[in-house]
């Protein structure tokens, strides 16, 4: 899902739980301390801004100027580091701010580390190429049988494509189709739909609403479905073995699970919530390990996290250094590792992250596709059969300020896979 509003909405609005003054004032008298070369006062101002937003990538660049203004120069590294990780394509060689960090080792590994995630690398393959036209999908479902669901955003539907390309509607929804998935022990489709700007017939009194769909794959009957009133965009879900699902909300930072053991309803209920406002800002993807004792959840914005759903105890995943878990949106589990779609980084990338004995640590990771030319926006994906394939450019680029979809940027739908034995 694009993030981008999102991520404006928590900079330049957000006030502080630490203080009554908001990011932007914040900014303001950084700006001007910095000026006026005040730059400890520069420092403070940017180390107050990065702990109340933290990866935020511009804060974080001028968070390492502030720190090489003050001769603190391993400190200016490591953030330049850190900066690099989400965005790779900051021009920092050019910055008269780092000037007397550039004699030191460190600096010359900040180049060799640029270099290196700036070099594409490619080790998945094409699956399918759909012209997709005006649908713009966001996720979709491989079936057994070689058909494709399709998830509209734009038109608010979920499409069936055949081996030949041909195309028919499914199921019409209410909502822009976010996250879908198929529930293994009945083999129901479950699709999250939230009302977005973006799509057709958008009524802004819809804001905030959400509608999770049971579907029948074959026929499109809709068996029953999960109404949010308010306060939430439902973008990605997970079923459990006992056909409950999970559903993460990135308007407001909260994780659900209700059952799903009525039938023909569609009503509201939650039987059981998670409040992770203090922590977290935008969920996006997650997924349950196998023996379902851990459920993995991506915040968009501060990593992976594990929550223990016998306990509900809620710890974050830890990663080397050189990993920066930022910007994940799609979440996905594969044998002790998570597969890892980030498309709030540049350039985007698409990673598997091997995890210790313990689930909570991850080891090392993978490059599956990195700064491909495929890559438009990768957003959502499936594990099937011993293969990961998952959305390569879901078309959020095409649209302009009006929130109108520009065909003429609109390039065909391409899924692409890598064998993960």
């Amino acid at each position: 899902m694009n993030k981008s509003y999102l991520t404006l909405l928590f900079f330049f609005i957000s006030t502080s739980v630490f203080s009554q003054k908001t990011l932007n004032e914040y900014f303001q008298e950084g700006r001007a301390a910095y000026e006026a070369k005040d730059y400890k006062l520069y420092l403070e101002a940017m180390e107050t801004i990065d702990e109340i937003r933290p990866n935020n990538p511009m804060v974080v660049y001028n968070l390492a100027g502030a720190y090489a203004l003050n001769g603190r120069k391993i400190r200016s590294i490591q953030k330049l580091n850190q900066l690099l990780l989400m965005d790779a394509t900051y021009d920092f060689q050019q910055n008269e701010d780092f000037d007397n960090i550039r004699r030191n080792k460190g600096y010359e590994e900040l180049i060799a580390l640029q270099a290196k995630l700036n070099r594409v690398e490619e080790h998945d393959e094409v699956f399918r190429i759909i012209d997709a036209g005006e649908i713009h999908p966001e996720s979709f479902v491989v079936m057994d049988n070689g058909d494709i669901l399709l998830g509209s955003i734009r038109e608010k539907k979920i499409i069936r494509v055949d081996p030949d390309g041909n195309k028919i509607d499914l199921v019409k929804t209410e909502y822009a189709v976010l996250g879908m998935h198929i529930d293994s022990a009945n083999g129901l489709l479950w699709a999250a739909t939230a009302a977005l700007p973006e799509m057709l017939d958008y009524n802004p009194a819809d804001k905030g609403k959400s509608l999770i769909m049971q579907i029948d794959p074959t026929s499109g009957e809709v068996i029953q479905g999960l109404e949010y009133d308010e306060g939430t965009i439902i973008g990605d879900l997970a079923i459990d073995k006992e056909s409950r699902i999970w559903l993460s909300n990135s308007l407001e930072p909260t994780l659900g699970r209700d059952n799903t053991d009525t039938t023909d309803f569609t009503g509201a209920f939650i039987r059981k919530q998670f409040d992770l406002s203090n922590g977290f800002f935008n969920l996006q993807g997650l997924v349950l390990n196998e023996d379902e004792k851990y459920l993995y959840l991506a915040d968009y914005i501060t990593g992976i996290h594990r929550i223990d759903t016998e306990t509900d105890d809620v710890v974050k995943v830890f990663a080397p250094e050189e990993i920066l878990l930022k910007g994940i949106d799609g979440l996905y589990y594969y044998e002790n590792s998570l597969i890892a779609i980030h498309n709030g980084v540049k350039p985007y990338r698409v990673m598997q992250y091997f995890l210790d004995e313990t689930g909570q640590y991850i080891l090392f990771g993978r490059v599956i596709n990195q700064g491909g030319p495929s890559l438009g926006e990768p957003t959502l994906g499936q594990v099937k059969d011993g293969y990961f394939y998952y959305l390569a450019n879901s078309p959020w680029i095409a649209y302009n300020e009006d929130r109108e979809l520009d065909l003429s940027k609109v390039k065909p739908i391409e899924i692409r896979r890598i064998k993960l034995n």
